[in-house]
């Protein structure tokens, strides 16, 4: 993002996902240089997955205290650390498939063995490689890529269950590139429902509800305040009717009108919530309604279900 203002665009201009397709090609290309090789320590871990927190952060506006796990969702990034493995495991599969008469597959009888101390044998230790034994002569690229997308499942399940996961455990429980990120909107229903997701908005600070000066603004407070359960025509079983309604945006173009159909009054109900709750936060005065919320995602349904 600086060498894009360094010649004078503004990187405000990107969308999240542009910008973060931008990090994937241009930048971490060379953070990933010579992962798939060599076996890292944990300080060149810490300090990979620093640089990619320090790009993410760029890109999203995050200040440098603001969590990435999030991001790394929302986005379907790996972490560098599962990003080294991944590559470690594509390197050891693309060795163990090379032709007869090549260096690499002669030497492999003797490179496997724990007493060689080889660079290929600790390689081989990793946790995902040890997913594709004990056959791992029998693997091939589409079956390694089933594995490494259990292994981030398995990993996101992981710390979804942490109790510091709060926010992450109220986005979508599958690796998937979040719908929030490519539906069509405008830049501030984006921005607004991005917020949402990173525990923006209503902000981590700690400070008296408008509406309510004895009640702190937070999202359960929120929730409340704004009756979403209503608006939104959800069962107060629901504890939160907004992510969950963003978990269920749709990935594709519905087929049908019985899946499309309840987005015509929902999602421009949301947009309206967050909008409302944007201004709540700035402590600004109650706002005019905004005009076509959420139109552009309604123009996106097939027009026969308008």
């Amino acid at each position: 993002m600086n060498q894009l203002s360094s010649i004078g665009i503004n990187p405000k201009g990107f969308s999240p996902l542009l910008a973060t397709r931008f990090y994937i090609q241009i930048v971490r290309a060379q953070l990933e240089y010579g992962l798939a090789i060599n076996k890292i320590t944990s300080l060149l871990a810490k300090k990979l997955e620093d640089a990619q927190n320090i790009c993410l952060r760029r890109i999203f506006g995050g200040s440098s205290r603001s969590s990435v796990k999030v991001i790394l969702h929302l986005t379907k990034l790996p972490t560098m650390q599962e990003r080294t493995y991944i590559l470690q495991a594509q390197f050891l599969l693309r060795s163990l498939t090379l032709p007869d008469d090549t260096l690499l597959t002669c030497l492999l009888p003797h490179i496997r063995r724990s007493d060689s101390h080889s660079c290929w044998y600790k390689l081989s230790k990793s946790p995902l490689w040890a997913q594709c034994l004990p056959q791992p002569e029998q693997l091939d690229k589409r079956t390694l890529k089933k594995i490494q997308l259990q292994f981030r499942q398995d990993n996101l399940n992981q710390a979804r269950s942490s109790r510091n996961s709060i926010l992450l455990s109220q986005c979508r429980p599958t690796i998937s590139l979040d719908p929030i990120l490519w539906l069509p909107m405008t830049r501030t229903e984006r921005n607004i429902c991005v917020r949402w997701r990173l525990g923006w908005l209503p902000g981590g600070k700690l400070e008296p509800c408008p509406r309510h000066p004895t009640q702190i603004l937070t999202k359960q407070h929120a929730v409340r305040c704004l009756d979403m359960h209503h608006r939104l025509q959800m069962p107060e079983t629901v504890q939160g009717p907004l992510s969950f309604l963003l978990n269920r945006l749709p990935n594709r173009i519905p087929c049908s009108s019985h899946s499309a159909s309840p987005w015509f009054i929902r999602w421009p109900a949301i947009c309206t919530i967050l909008y409302e709750l944007d201004y709540l936060f700035h402590r600004k005065d109650q706002p005019s309604p905004p005009f076509q919320p959420g139109q552009r995602f309604l123009d996106w349904l097939p027009s026969s279900l308008h």
